[in-house]
């Protein structure tokens, strides 16, 4: 039955799962990868800040074409949906252009895309009401071949397709197919205990509705699940299309234990080796190489009615080793600490505020930055919403 449902499901119902799906990720997972476009504005208290917008290639089409979110399109496009490019601008202190920055990121895996996990399709297979509906199914399907009259026979059809497919509850469809249903229950009870248990219940339930709950609470299961990237991005001098920085970055998330309503824990490991001009040589190269690597773990607020995160938390350390030339008083290696405060204002925007921490010199640096995630497919969501 999982199976039959999932692969019916039309492009809105597919939309709507894609924005259900983007609204619950944490902020810290779409700054990772962005499902659909963000715009930041990064260090806007630092001297060197930031402009930058992020998107995903299938999100672009799926802009101009709904339709794209059907299952096998949406199966089909799964490379450009684990691809991120991203392009920016930097500005100095004075908020004047000081050079152009592009990227892109690829997800080597990503176990949260519900429509390509292994662990959820497995779990469906397995799923005990899917099971039952599907056996149930059977019997009343060969029950309907054994129907002479032809209107009786529409009608029962009609019931069945209305008990599996549709949100008609189960004391609104017809007496007599009711009957059937119950008779087939009750002679064997052993097979069908979870329907047998609904019928028992007010028989308002619909089986459709119960099986988008076991599937939503499959779901859950696997909103946390491992996430890795690998990326590379570039900065260019602001007087001509020369490169003064080149990084290549990978970064990780997994959530820890079960996600339980209100909070949850990630682990979020960054590493990185950034090229950047040697100053003190002639001319303009990317002969100075930083390896920084950040562990560290995100604490997740949620509300528990729609499960939106609202507010996070991030403690992190950061190593940095220069295997170039060093200047003067340049250490080989370094150590922050790193606190990063995320509040989500509305919707759609973020506030993060990063704080480093050098335990050797004392001094502590402070940013502020703002995080725009939106699907820039509204009016769709307006739609579905109604």
């Amino acid at each position: 039955m999982f199976e039959f449902s999932l692969a019916q499901t039309n492009s809105s119902g597919h939309v709507k799962t894609l924005l259900t799906a983007d609204s619950l990720a944490s902020g810290n997972v779409k700054d990772v990868l962005t499902s659909f476009f963000q715009l930041a504005f990064n260090k806007l208290t630092g001297p060197n800040k930031e402009l930058n917008f992020n998107s995903n290639p299938f999100a672009i089409m799926l802009k101009s074409d709904p339709s794209l979110a059907i299952d096998y399109n949406y199966f089909k496009y799964r490379i450009l949906r684990k691809t991120n490019f991203g392009f920016g601008i930097k500005l100095d202190t004075s908020f004047r252009f000081n050079g152009f920055s592009s990227g892109i990121k690829y997800a080597l895996i990503d176990k949260r895309d519900s429509s390509t996990s292994k662990l959820l399709f497995e779990n469906l297979l397995n799923e005990p009401l899917g099971k039952e509906a599907d056996e149930l199914q059977k019997q009343l399907g060969e029950r309907a071949i054994t129907i002479t009259d032809r209107d009786e026979r529409r009608k029962f059809s009609n019931s069945m397709r209305n008990f599996f497919n549709t949100d008609v509850p189960f004391d609104k469809l017809d007496p007599a197919f009711q009957d059937v249903v119950r008779k087939i229950i009750e002679g064997d009870k052993n097979a069908f205990p979870l329907i047998g248990a609904l019928l028992q219940s007010p028989t308002t339930f619909n089986i459709k509705k119960e099986q988008k709950k076991a599937y939503d609470q499959l779901k859950a299961e696997i909103k946390d699940d491992l996430l890795w990237t690998i990326g590379l991005s570039d900065t260019t001098y602001k007087n001509q299309f020369f490169f003064s920085n080149v990084l290549l970055n990978t970064e990780l998330v997994k959530g820890l234990g079960k996600p339980k309503p209100g909070s949850n824990l990630e682990v979020n490991i960054r590493a990185a080796l950034n090229f950047v001009d040697d100053t003190l040589a002639k001319g303009r190269d990317l002969k100075r190489c930083i390896l920084n690597f950040e562990p560290g773990f995100n604490w997740v607020i949620r509300t528990k009615n729609n499960d939106q995160s609202i507010l996070e938390l991030k403690f992190s350390g950061s190593y940095n080793h220069n295997f170039g030339m060093l200047y003067a008083r340049e250490k080989r290696d370094s150590l922050t600490f790193n606190a990063t405060l995320r509040v989500r204002i509305i919707e759609d925007i973020w506030i993060p505020l990063e704080i480093k921490y050098d335990p050797k010199s004392g001094n502590v640096f402070g940013f502020l930055n703002v995080r725009a995630n939106f699907t820039g497919l509204g009016r769709l969501a307006k739609s579905l919403k109604q």
